[in-house]
């Protein structure tokens, strides 16, 4: 049991009496690449919160997971994460504090890039509050599956070739490429030994600028697991926005961390659908783009 799970989580509103006849009027907003319903509602107290459903069966359990992220992190007083003001009975649904004034867009520059260091660094501090608990190993968010061979297998290539001209990355992939990448991971396995967001990009870090910190948003893939994880995929977001981190950071490169993202982005375009609706096609581009990212970035090197 969490040092936290001893205290029942105290919610600021209730769901059905205070947010629950307000939906009706959500403002909805766009963001993500998963099938949820996210707007704005003004309650009645005049308080503007910001609103997540669950809108899909594959979505409950990872909001289902997130309101729990909440709770334990909001009660162990991590500072860099909205509050948690309500949730309804299965989980599937919440309220959290309207970051007025935020900005989550995708530009970086180093002021920002060191608040989101130290929110990440601080992070760490907080993975005695998960251990031990099912819900946020390291397996219950990546399939360490290694998919060198299922990309290499006959055709496969072939098929995600064609897709990346599909989804508009000029790239095309080659078997020794491949190969090359996959014996940088002979006897290579990833850490477990802090605490990851997962999910650290643009639009789920709320930044002030005035005072050059901000909140993370979207805890659904928290786990412990290896800081490169967190750090490396946040690093080839920022790159392909056209800031390079690298730059100010250099000891951060990690080359097998950025091999990897290779072989998770390709296997997921590979298995994906980006016919079958536009949030899918979003979702697969995105992975292209960030895996010409990890290309030209390992082709580089430091």
């Amino acid at each position: 049991m969490t040092k936290t799970a001893k205290t029942k989580f105290i919610q600021k509103y209730d769901w059905t009496q205070d947010i629950l006849p307000y939906l009706d009027n959500m403002e909805a907003v766009a963001g993500g690449y998963t099938s949820v319903r996210r707007g704005v509602v003004m309650l009645a107290d005049g308080v503007r919160v910001f609103i997540k459903i669950a809108s899909a069966q594959k979505t409950i359990k990872w909001l289902k997971k997130e309101v729990k992220a909440y709770q334990i992190l909001n009660q162990a007083g991590y500072p860099y994460i909205p509050q948690l003001l309500s949730f309804d009975q299965e989980n599937t649904s919440m309220a959290i504090e309207y970051m007025d004034g935020a900005s989550f867009e995708s530009t970086w520059d180093g002021d920002k890039l060191q608040a989101m260091l130290v929110i990440q660094e601080e992070l760490k501090k907080y993975k005695r509050y998960f251990i031990n608990d099912p819900d946020f190993t390291l397996e219950s968010v990546v399939n360490r599956t290694v998919k060198w061979p299922i990309i290499l297998a006959p055709g496969n290539l072939e098929v995600v070739n064609v897709k990346l001209t599909k989804l508009g990355i000029n790239l095309v992939l080659t078997k020794e490429q491949i190969s090359g990448l996959q014996s940088m991971h002979r006897g290579w396995s990833m850490h477990e030994d802090t605490l990851v967001h997962q999910d650290l990009r643009a639009d789920n870090f709320g930044y002030y600028n005035k005072t050059k910190s901000g909140k993370l948003i979207d805890w659904n893939w928290l786990c412990i697991g290896d800081e490169s994880l967190d750090r490396t995929p946040l690093f080839v977001n920022m790159y392909i926005s056209g800031f390079d981190p690298y730059k100010l950071d250099p000891e951060a490169y990690d080359a097998k961390m950025l091999a990897y993202l290779v072989s998770f982005w390709l296997d997921q375009i590979l298995m994906g659908d980006e016919d079958s609706n536009s949030l899918e096609f979003s979702r697969r581009k995105a992975q292209a783009k960030s895996v010409k990212a990890c290309i030209e970035l390992l082709n580089r090197g430091h």
